[in-house]
């Protein structure tokens, strides 16, 4: 069985330098976070869970028929935000801007997986990039401080390029997302 999950891949490297300076703030850092590793960023678009080997090649068919037309574009990563709230936050994310050229595909791809019935976790779309799970706040004055000090901050521009299916491995040395299909979007012809 593999645990799988589709996304999109995000790299930023304003939005990197940010993270790393959030990472070495001494104040901020007085609380327990376990931050995302770099080569792990992406926006998570359906989370599929533990799913045969098997299922690869449906899963890859069902990505390059849901996300065929869709257009590679550009946006900004923008503000910080929490989940599920600031005054127990569970999760730390980064906002994308603009997910509207997006939407087509994510909502055939969320057809397709149920008229082939793949079993996916419904949760309501929110495009996000996790950058750290929070484990305990020790200075949550410092912490909410942080969050609206920053929850319009620019972090970057972003290529929305492709469409990928991951497996989730778990190591020693933490979580890696291991790329099994990806599927690029269309460019504009010049």
């Amino acid at each position: 069985m593999k645990r799988l999950f589709i996304g999109i891949p995000i790299n930023c490297g304003n939005a990197h330098l940010q993270v790393q300076s959030w990472q070495s703030d001494p104040q901020f850092n007085l609380n327990r976070l376990a931050w995302t590793k770099e080569q792990n960023w992406h926006i998570t678009l359906v989370f599929l869970g533990a799913m045969p080997e098997s299922a690869v090649a449906p899963l890859s068919q069902i990505i390059n028929s849901a996300f065929g037309n869709c257009p590679a574009y550009i946006t900004s990563l923008t503000g910080l935000g929490v989940f599920p709230d600031k005054h127990k936050p569970k999760v730390l994310w980064i906002g994308l801007d603009n997910i509207q050229p997006l939407l087509p595909g994510y909502q055939k791809l969320t057809s397709l997986l149920l008229e082939n019935n793949i079993h996916f976790d419904s949760k309501p779309f929110k495009a996000h990039l996790t950058i750290a799970r929070i484990k305990s706040l020790d200075t949550p004055e410092a912490f909410i401080a942080m969050l609206e000090n920053n929850h319009i901050t620019p972090l970057g521009e972003v290529s929305i390029d492709r469409v990928t299916l991951y497996e989730s491995i778990s190591s020693p040395n933490g979580v890696m997302y291991q790329p099994l299909y990806e599927k690029n979007l269309k460019r504009e012809q010049t």
